[in-house]
């Protein structure tokens, strides 16, 4: 029998903030907050927003993988369909450009995610090419380490000293079959392998057999995390079960700043309707890769606790919860008290938003129903 395509699926809910059907607004504020707690809500606005349907190229988006905003203020935005990393003003005026699409040196096949690094350089990582691109403090090509199986480490986050924090697989094939392990990881940017682990958890790994080929469809948990100024990461698995927020600091040292019961809430007939978004990459014995990103059926029933998780300039961590139409926040110190309940009205019922609240205020839609744009924000 020929072995053939390996399917490695990193599942991405099409909803980070998923709707709760005909829900309210005087019922934004968490369910599920402990009774007597007496907290501050407010409202973030949309100011103004970049990217169009059609029009002029440079604000034309084909997806917005991932969003962040640098020291200086300015919007850098990683485009993964076209492969390329652009720079705005937070004006919106485009300012510089980084990588295009292809194979060669500073070049992208499916770019997924960066990270800013502490001596001013940054890093792509190529979830097509299955490599790390790295660019100096100018945004000029540095060096590349390719070669990464089955990918390469997804969603970097800027880590203490000169390091970067990441997610990914240790995928293994013997006799007995195919085992391993997904896990989030410390780099320096000098090799493949991690200089520290914080979390890891078994893979879920399908075979099956169809048209006389052998296909691998590998699936990890479903995780976030994010760091702060400081170098400190928080992490929550996206459960439907359990909200728990953990912080590591620069030290990798552990400490569980949020955790308290949660009783599921199940999601309408509607809200089941929408589907989720699921992307993998496909990849066949010759060595060729795929990036399939496609609207599945939704098979879960219930909501997210934790949709998403984002850190300010302040040192705190902002928890976007999963189950509300308007996207609602509790922001907790780095000692894990609730500071407050913070809410954006005029993005109800949007789809696959995602957020960062670091070095200023901005929304993106991963997954949006029209075209893909970013949202700027205030209070």
């Amino acid at each position: 029998m020929k072995l053939a395509p390996i399917l490695i699926s990193i599942p991405i809910v099409l909803c980070t903030i998923e709707g709760c059907g005909d829900q309210s607004a005087q019922e934004v504020i968490p369910n599920q907050i402990p009774e007597g707690m007496s907290i501050d809500t407010l409202a973030l606005s949309v100011t103004d927003t970049i990217g169009v349907f059609y029009g002029d190229t440079a604000l034309e988006f084909g997806s917005l993988n991932r969003v962040r905003i640098d020291e200086h203020g300015n919007i850098l935005a990683l485009d993964g369909r076209k492969a390329t990393l652009k720079v705005f003003s937070f004006d919106g005026e485009l300012l510089n450009t980084i990588g295009r699409s292809g194979s060669g040196p500073g070049e992208f096949q499916y770019p997924t995610g960066f990270a800013f690094l502490r001596d001013g350089g940054l890093l792509v990582s190529d979830y097509g090419g299955s490599a790390l691109v790295f660019f100096d403090a100018n945004y000029a090509f540095d060096y590349q380490i390719p070669g990464f199986f089955p990918v390469a480490p997804v969603e970097p986050v800027t880590g203490p000293g000169n390091t970067f924090v990441a997610g990914s697989l240790d995928l293994q094939h013997d006799e007995d079959g195919y085992s391993g392990t997904s896990f989030l990881g410390r780099y320096t940017g000098e090799g493949m392998d991690p200089e520290l682990i914080y979390r890891s958890y078994p893979l879920f790994i399908e075979m099956r057999v169809a048209n006389g080929e052998q296909n691998v469809n590998v699936a990890n948990v479903d995780c976030v995390w994010e760091s702060d100024l400081d170098g400190a990461v928080y992490f929550a698995v996206r459960s439907d079960s359990t909200y728990c927020v953990e912080r590591f600091d620069a030290d990798a040292n552990s400490i569980l700043i949020v955790e308290r019961d949660w009783e599921r809430i199940p999601k309408t007939e509607e809200e089941m309707a929408e589907g989720v978004l699921n992307e993998g990459l496909s990849r066949s014995d010759d060595g060729s890769t795929t990036v399939r990103r496609e609207e599945v059926e939704d098979v879960d029933p219930f909501h997210l606790a934790i949709g998403t998780l984002s850190t300010d300039w302040n040192g705190n961590v902002w928890v976007g919860q999963g189950y509300t139409s308007i996207p609602t926040f509790e922001v907790y110190d780095e000692a894990g008290a609730l500071l407050k309940v913070v809410t954006i009205p005029d993005l109800e019922g949007v789809r696959g938003l995602r957020f960062c609240f670091l070095n200023g205020m901005l929304a993106y839609d991963y997954a949006p129903i029209d075209y893909p744009k970013i949202y700027l924000l205030d209070f």
